[in-house]
Order: C-alpha cells, then sequence, then structure tokens
C-alpha cells in the first residue's frame, strides 16, 4: 500500500488493485472541522466500497505499507510490523479520541481507518511499515 497526502495505492505483485485519488481527505469528504463518530463511519463505508474488489486476493497475506506521509506510523506506533490486533487497538485509540472530542489529526484517522478495513476485509496477517 502506497500511502501519500493526495493518493492511496493497493498493489499486488505490481499490479495496482485499487487507486484512491484524493488520499485521506476522500474518506473524511463531507466532515466538519471536529471529527464526529458518523464521520468514521462514513470512511469506512467509502474504505469498504475502495477495497472490496480486491479484497479476496488479499487473503491471508501480510500488507507491505510505504507511507511518505508518516501518518501511519504517528498512528500506529514506532514499531516495525503490526499485527490485525494492533491495527484493531490503533483504530479503537482513534474513535476514542474522536468520540470524547480529544484532538486527533483527521488524516491519520483516515489512515488508520482504511488500514484497519484492509486487515479485516483482506484477511491480512501483518502489516509492515517501510
Amino acid at each position: 500500500l502506497d500511502v501519500r497526502a493526495d493518493a492511496f495505492d493497493l498493489r499486488l505483485d505490481g499490479e495496482v488493485l485499487a487507486g484512491l485519488d484524493g488520499g485521506a481527505g476522500v474518506l473524511l469528504s463531507g466532515a466538519g472541522d471536529r471529527l464526529r463518530e458518523i464521520d468514521i463511519e462514513a470512511a469506512i463505508e467509502r474504505s469498504e466500497d475502495w477495497l472490496m474488489p480486491s479484497s479476496r486476493r488479499l487473503k491471508g497475506l501480510g500488507l507491505q505499507v510505504r507511507d511518505v506521509t508518516g501518518r501511519v506510523r504517528a498512528a500506529l506506533g514506532d514499531q516495525p510490523s503490526f499485527s490485525p490486533e494492533q491495527v484493531e487497538q490503533a483504530f479503537n485509540r482513534a474513535f476514542d479520541a474522536v468520540a470524547h472530542g480529544r484532538p486527533i489529526d483527521p488524516s491519520s484517522v483516515a489512515n488508520v481507518v482504511l488500514l484497519r478495513e484492509l486487515v479485516h476485509h483482506g484477511g491480512l496477517a501483518r502489516v509492515t511499515l517501510d
């Protein structure tokens, strides 16, 4: 998965399975200055629409993430790889921050939502950050 400020590209063996122009901003389109739980639900739905056509091809694989924004690492933590449970925990932390009105970077939230949905629906075994 290539994560840029302006796009996400999901690749498998060099083939682009899915591209999302606009990056995190697209997932949170319509969100106001302060994120709400409904904004996260909308981002989940948009993520699922984006990834579902190719999710079966990912079953059991590891996901390599190249994140030039640094937001994925900021959201997940400073280690080289993460289990599905750790990705879910990062999502729960982001959701909790939004639900309780704590400051959080909307783009980081969107990136965590996308990763969580990829891990969940793709049946991914691990997420590794470059």
